[in-house]
């Protein structure tokens, strides 16, 4: 067997089985669906007692108290969320942004150059964690390998082309396009998703060809990302960005777009080495703009997420510890723990919201408070964003 023949038949192997596991998945529908979640994690994720939340939800008792197997559809849950917000006044509990405040659309960008981060597994928690909380999100996904796209039930070889991918918007060339159009509704009914595939390697290649050409523009190259979230913000709160582990022209216009920037890094040294680079880049890069245009970056923030942490791990710990100790809030406050239930739950393509443990409610337990720390972490970045005040008591998703 010649090399090509070889590399083909690797390829039509996986592809094949990742096109397997999302079919699995998405039996018997031909899409994948949301799990409906039982009223003690409704109530845990609102912060409310079991009654407060029958309550707010019009649930009917089953005899003595609640029924312990009642459920709750996604639907269900935001409708409570807007039921509580108007009876208590508190908007942790629908906290959806405001325009007429000025509150803009925020969006966060993960980004680092290293693959293996957990860069995707945290936008998409992220994202999930949104979404339960009330928020309205586009999740944009601008890695060509389309991990967070196959983790929403696409296929990226079979299903994302030009046409349906951020790839068409770079291309449209003065065309008049809807940039909706691009914004795929998903079986979480607050996340929309651009998808992604092979067909972004045409968008980098023409972001590169217009900043090698300098030509004057109505839209600068890297400003695209910018014009396509503004041509669709009023339907958004929030803005997820997943980019490619490189240096690339689609990482810049996340950049460029970004109001915040999450750098995920395992916390080990080759790592964190990476990510170190990673930094200078983006100094490099902030400064050569600041002397080309005149301003640098529009960031509100910048964090580092410790990711896949073991905290029984000596060396994990005493790098966690430098960090901390020399860029300070810099590094958000609690890591992404690493379980084995995140294996578990990924073999199933489901992420920890989506996944329900038969066995080892504890571990589950452990690693999800660990998920929704990082997230509030993050949406308290959103919210000093928009100007708001932090919540006297934070709900949990």
């Amino acid at each position: 067997m010649d090399q090509a023949a070889q590399f083909r038949r690797v390829a039509e192997v996986l592809r094949t089985a990742q096109r397997m596991a999302i079919e699995v998945e998405n039996a018997p529908d031909k899409r994948k669906r949301l799990r409906s979640f039982s009223i003690q994690e409704v109530a845990a994720m609102l912060g409310v007692p079991l009654r407060q939340l029958r309550q707010a939800a019009g649930l009917k008792p089953a005899g003595k108290g609640i029924a312990p197997r009642m459920r709750m559809e996604f639907q269900e849950i935001m409708a409570a969320r807007a039921s509580l917000r108007r009876q208590t006044g508190q908007i942790s509990f629908l906290p959806r942004r405001d325009g007429a405040q000025g509150e803009r659309l925020a969006s966060i960008a993960f980004t680092n150059f290293k693959g293996g981060s957990a860069k995707t597994t945290s936008s998409v928690h992220f994202a999930q964690y949104l979404a339960l909380a009330g928020y309205r999100v586009l999740l944009v996904d601008l890695d060509s390998q389309g991990s967070t796209t196959a983790q929403f039930g696409i296929d990226p070889a079979e299903e994302v082309g030009h046409g349906n991918s951020f790839a068409g918007w770079v291309a449209r060339s003065g065309a008049t396009l809807d940039a909706r159009a691009l914004c795929q509704a998903t079986y979480w009914p607050n996340i929309h998703l651009v998808p992604a595939g092979a067909a972004l390697a045409e968008a980098e290649e023409a972001l590169s060809r217009r900043a090698a050409s300098g030509e004057v523009e109505e839209v600068l190259y890297f400003e695209e990302l910018v014009a396509f979230l503004a041509a669709v913000a009023d339907d958004y709160d929030v803005a997820v960005i997943d980019t490619r582990p490189d240096v690339n022209m689609l990482m810049t216009t996340a950049l460029h777009a970004a109001s915040g920037i999450v750098v995920p890094s395992r916390a080990t040294m080759t790592d964190l080495a990476s990510t170190g680079e990673f930094f200078a880049h983006l100094a490099g890069y902030t400064t050569a703009f600041q002397e080309a245009f005149g301003h640098g970056l529009d960031l509100g923030f910048s964090r580092i997420l410790v990711t896949a942490y073991d905290p029984t791990d000596r060396s994990q710990e005493a790098l966690l510890s430098l960090l901390r100790e020399r860029f300070g809030e810099m590094v958000l406050p609690d890591p992404f723990l690493h379980s084995r239930i995140m294996g578990t739950a990924g073999f199933g393509k489901e992420t920890l919201y989506e996944y329900e443990p038969s066995t080892d409610r504890a571990a589950y337990n452990r690693v999800l408070a660990s998920a929704n720390a990082v997230s509030r972490a993050i949406e308290r970045e959103i919210w000093r964003f928009w100007g708001r005040g932090l919540p006297a008591k934070e709900t949990t998703p």
